[in-house]
């Protein structure tokens, strides 16, 4: 947990996670035990078509999750985690019965790697009740395959009214290396099932691979501020050209994109000097 200037609590969290219950390497036990070891301080476990219940590990908030997955025609993957009820859900269920299964069952619903699943962006448009997706899912890049990035494909789909919190994910299966490279940290009043998934909705998450970072509106501009430095600062927007789409300078603490009457979006990615990137939520206008 972080604590940022203004007091307020930033949990970090994996949304995305994968067991012996489905798919997975690692037993259950085995996986929370690790998290938490790793400083985490809640999972969701997401096995497919497989529900846990949710508890309190040794301090950790273990949220409740599946994955349903969907490739009749395309590829869907949704993750729902926060669940309070089974969702009445079986295999060949189509990806809308999901995600409105999902809700029913107070839970988040994440259209999960998009760009991994070759997602049609009207497709994406089509989908009712999505809350998140994941700009970042580290178990679709290398060395198992090679879409780890979703950013263009959501830019893509935002400029044609899709509109969702974005999330990165380890996806967790350990087939290698891929645990903690994605991962949020979420701001909320507490660490608990209804201050998480609210704060989640409301978009309070930061998809990252590492740094920390905050923004948000001022005097005009989208600011970006870094608390410990970013290599460069990019800023995605509807516009097709902006001179300020990048901000350097390292050590890089703000950045910021004046807002004009044209920008219709706007979100940013803060890349550290290690490489790793957190991203903004989006901001919309108009």
């Amino acid at each position: 947990m972080i604590t940022d200037k203004n007091g307020d609590k930033w949990y970090k969290g994996n949304l995305h996670t994968h067991t012996t219950d489905s798919d997975g390497q690692k037993t259950p036990e085995e996986v929370k035990r690790l998290y938490r070891d790793m400083g985490y301080d809640f999972l969701a476990l997401t096995d497919h078509w497989h529900v846990n219940e949710p508890e309190d590990f040794d301090g950790m908030l273990v949220l409740s999750g599946c994955e349903y997955d969907w490739m009749k025609d395309g590829c869907y993957h949704i993750v729902g985690y926060g669940l309070v009820d089974k969702p009445a859900l079986v295999r060949g269920d189509m990806p809308q019965k999901c995600i409105d299964e999902i809700k029913r069952c107070g839970g988040v619903a994440t259209l999960a790697h998009p760009a991994w699943s070759l997602q049609r962006t009207d497709d994406m448009v089509r989908l009712s009740g999505v809350d998140c997706t994941e700009i970042y899912n580290s178990v679709s890049g290398y060395p198992y395959s090679a879409r780890p990035y979703s950013g263009l494909l959501i830019d893509i789909a935002t400029a044609m009214g899709f509109r969702a919190v974005l999330t990165a994910a380890d996806d967790t299966h350990f087939y290698k290396d891929e645990v903690g490279r994605g991962f949020v940290y979420v701001r909320a009043p507490e660490l608990s099932r209804d201050a998480i998934i609210n704060a989640i909705i409301k978009g309070d998450v930061i998809a990252t691979n590492g740094p920390f970072i905050t923004w948000g509106t001022e005097d005009g501009y989208f600011v970006v501020r870094c608390g410990e430095g970013c290599k460069y600062v990019q800023f995605f927007s509807n516009l097709y050209y902006s001179p300020e789409t990048t901000k350097t300078g390292a050590p890089l603490y703000e950045a910021r994109f004046r807002l004009t009457p044209n920008v219709r979006f706007i979100r940013a990615e803060a890349v550290g000097f290690d490489g790793k990137t957190a991203y903004t939520q989006y901001c919309y206008f108009n």
